[in-house]
């Protein structure tokens, strides 16, 4: 059986279609043998170097170029070994200016342009090949792995073939990645900051620069530096009432928070014993009256005497029974407000002469005490403007002045706190009525006004030395 003869065109195909078959497993080993050379060095220069100088014996080329886009123009970062850039800055400008019009162009740019092929801007080839002695060049557009542009460059004296342009696309897009990230990670911190500024786009650039001008702006704005602790309401002058004598509670009539006026009853305590106290005294009373009057009847004086001393120590008694049982109705000094003693669940309790059973404070005489950590009691001074805001009262900040620092710490909650003291200076501004002894808020005391970068650098100052103290002592 006689085989149809092939038509030229088709024979013409599988010839050039046999040798891309045969050079395929070459090309794979150049481009293996590349990234091998990328890979064995862990800096960018000699990595660079290795791979562009094999690429120029691969291709048979005089020199190799690899450039990056910094901004809006390219820069050269390596040149294959053993090759001179030349000793005129043209030379090397007009390198990056073709790599420029090819990443403009987005493909490959060949010069002389082959018969058939597209038209493209080749003016920076041409002025680069007049510098370089008419030779042949093939620039190949470069993709990071951050979409950062750039180009590799190929001279050489005879005309590219499609193998070579087929290897120097490949190396562009396998091999120049990896080279990109050691350029990256050699550089400067600096320099990477610029790089990213650099490769945004324009109106991404333009919120990044206005974001830190605001940033800076906030941190270099002076602000008032404020001391931030918890404070609470307390009365200037306090009266314990206590058990005037032994008994036993029983009716109470105020319970802490609520206001009372003077006069007003606060709690009684049991009277029996009392009353039985009164009536012995009474009889013992008039007995020695009858017996005082009979001394006098008679009218002898010794038995007059002691009769008479009898009556009077039997009145005296009466009468400090009678005044204790007046006491057991406890009632209000003056107008104020009930601040301690929450005896309405303890009615028949017992109570010793004596005992603590409420405390009541002047309505009106109040003050501001803060909480102030040990780290920022040394800030503080006598006279200093500030301001509270309690709970109760959210919606109105009061003002107050500093009148007095403790000198002796308390522990709570394992630190160390100093009471601050302060005045409130506009207290008509809430109604007197609500601001009660107890209430609890937080205080701001101004020290005074510096930036905001200021204020972090003496935080992290202090925190860095008490930290080197401790560790090193």
């Amino acid at each position: 059986m006689q085989l149809e003869p092939q038509s030229p065109v088709r024979a013409h195909a599988a010839v050039a279609a046999d040798m891309m078959l045969a050079q395929a497993p070459r090309h794979a080993a150049a481009l293996l043998s590349l990234h091998a050379q990328a890979l064995a060095h862990e800096r960018f220069e000699p990595a660079a170097t290795a791979v562009l100088a094999e690429l120029a014996v691969l291709l048979d080329c005089d020199r190799v170029s690899l450039g990056w886009r910094d901004g809006s123009a390219t820069r050269i970062a390596a040149v294959s070994h053993g090759t001179d850039l030349g000793a005129r800055e043209a030379v090397p400008r007009a390198i990056a200016d073709a790599m420029d019009e090819s990443i403009d162009q987005g493909v490959a740019v060949m010069h002389p342009l082959p018969r058939g092929s597209s038209a493209l801007v080749t003016l920076a080839h041409a002025e680069l090949a007049r510098s370089n002695g008419q030779a042949s060049i093939l620039t190949v557009p470069v993709a990071g792995i951050r979409n950062q542009p750039g180009a590799m460059l190929f001279e050489r004296r005879e005309a590219f073939d499609t193998a070579s342009i087929e290897l120097a696309r490949d190396a562009a897009l396998f091999v120049a990645p990896v080279l990109e990230l050691k350029h990256r990670l050699d550089a400067s911190l600096g320099a990477r900051v610029q790089s990213v500024i650099n490769h945004r786009s324009l109106p991404r650039r333009g919120w990044l620069l206005a974001g830190a001008a605001l940033f800076f702006a906030f941190a270099l704005w002076p602000v008032s530096q404020d001391v931030v602790s918890p404070a609470r309401l307390e009365a200037e002058v306090q009266r314990v009432i206590a058990a005037p004598v032994d008994g036993f509670v029983r009716s109470v009539d105020v319970r802490p928070g609520e206001a009372v006026k003077e006069g007003q009853l606060l709690l009684t305590l049991d009277r029996a014993e009392l009353a039985l106290e009164r009536d012995k005294w009474a009889a013992e009373i008039a007995q020695a009256d009858k017996q005082y009057r009979d001394a006098l009847s008679k009218d002898e004086a010794a038995p007059i005497v002691l009769a008479r001393s009898k009556l009077e120590q039997a009145s005296s008694q009466h009468q400090l029974v009678l005044r204790q049982l007046v006491r057991t109705n406890l009632r209000a000094p003056f107008d104020g407000v009930l601040i301690g003693g929450d005896l309405s669940q303890r009615v028949g309790m017992p109570v010793k002469r004596g005992q603590e059973l409420l405390t009541l404070a002047p309505q009106q005489v109040v003050r501001v005490v803060a909480e102030v950590d040990e780290q920022d009691i040394a800030a503080l001074r006598v006279g200093q403007p500030a301001r509270v805001l309690f709970s109760a009262h959210a919606g109105e900040a009061l003002n107050f002045e500093v009148t007095r620092l403790s000198p002796v710490a308390t522990v709570l909650d394992g630190r160390n706190l100093f009471e601050v003291e302060g005045r409130l200076l506009n207290a008509n501004a809430v109604d007197l009525a609500s601001l009660r002894p107890g209430l609890r808020g937080v205080a701001r005391i101004g020290i005074d006004t510096r930036s905001r970068a200021l204020q972090w650098w003496q935080a992290a100052d202090n925190a860095v030395r008490r930290l080197s103290w401790r560790l090193l002592g």
